[in-house]
């Protein structure tokens, strides 16, 4: 069953949808989805509607929103990450004290996970979240773009790391031809972006995933980490980010647990990689310790018998 909500936040009303399980239990546990980019609530190859139903049907309450002014949540907006962070921390609030939740896990892909991770270190407990899964996590700022560059990396030196130290450097100048275009789209791109100089918002973005090694360093809750092997993300994040292991989260007390699906690609887009990446969520939430794991465990284990859902939006 889902309910429309709509979720105050600022002078503006996120729509929002809340998938309600089928199942009783206990513990009330709800999961946020956070979703990536300038995406809405139904997600890529409508992978949070699919998700949200899956976890519904496994006893789970499932949010999943849109920003203001985006999608079905009402008005026009030219939308910040400012914005955005003040939507996703309104929408665990709302969350946990309307449906009266005793666990609230975020889970979040590309920039969503990073949202997910920010909001967990809100100064206001009814903002925060229990537990994180991040998917795909956007961590490496000098990757992060903006609509008006096409969402292309816009850092000449990232250009020039991807070009001549990633993958076969003697197969890309044979095959130069071939990707001609390509590349001049790609430099096209980095002179916008220097003819027009750094606009506002881009620093702010920047600043914003900046952060994400030191909050995922401070995070003290369970995590799951998840990539796909195919994802640059996942290069940019073991190289750029913590090359070495220099966040030292392998010796945090509570380290993040890792799944790297094999052929997985950043938006799992296949229906062999979702049904992965859903099973891996649920395996993981099985194993929650202490306070998180007394209010899940029952119920994630109902999930594991389920089938990739086919309803309609």
């Amino acid at each position: 069953m889902t309910e429309l909500v709509n979720i105050p936040v600022d002078s503006w009303m996120l729509h929002g949808i809340v998938h309600c399980p089928g199942l009783s239990s206990g513990k009330r546990v709800g999961v946020v989805v956070y979703h990536e980019n300038y995406n809405t609530k139904f997600g890529t190859h409508r992978l949070f509607r699919v998700l949200s139903d899956r976890l519904a049907s496994a006893g789970f309450y499932v949010l999943r929103y849109d920003d203001r002014g985006m999608c079905d949540s009402p008005g026009i907006h030219d939308l910040t990450i400012a914005d955005r962070l003040a939507d996703a921390r309104a929408a665990a609030k709302f969350f946990r004290e309307v449906y009266k939740l005793d666990v609230v896990i975020g889970w979040g892909l590309c920039l969503g996970a990073t949202l997910a991770l920010h909001t967990s270190a809100s100064p206001d407990p009814h903002e925060q979240l229990d537990a994180l899964v991040l998917c795909s996590i956007l961590a490496d700022p000098g990757i992060v773009s903006l609509p008006q560059f096409g969402y292309e990396r816009v850092e000449v030196s990232k250009l020039a790391h991807e070009f001549f130290l990633r993958g076969n450097l003697l197969r890309k100048l044979l095959n130069a031809p071939r990707s001609f275009k390509f590349w001049i789209q790609k430099l096209e791109v980095i002179a916008r972006r220097h003819l027009q100089g750094t606009p506002k918002e881009l620093g702010r973005m920047k600043a914003t995933i900046g952060r994400v090694g030191g909050l995922l360093a401070a995070y003290d809750g369970p995590c799951l980490m998840i990539f796909g092997e195919k994802d640059s993300y996942l290069t940019d994040f073991t190289e750029r980010v913590n090359p070495g292991d220099r966040l030292k989260l392998k010796e945090k007390p509570n380290p993040p647990e890792w799944v790297l699906i094999e052929d997985g690609d950043h938006t799992f887009s296949s229906r062999e990689k979702t049904e992965q990446l859903f099973q891996a969520t649920l395996n993981w939430l099985e194993r929650l310790p202490s306070r998180e794991q007394s209010a899940v465990a029952n119920i994630a284990s109902n999930f594991q018998a389920e089938q990739p859902s086919a309803a309609a939006d």
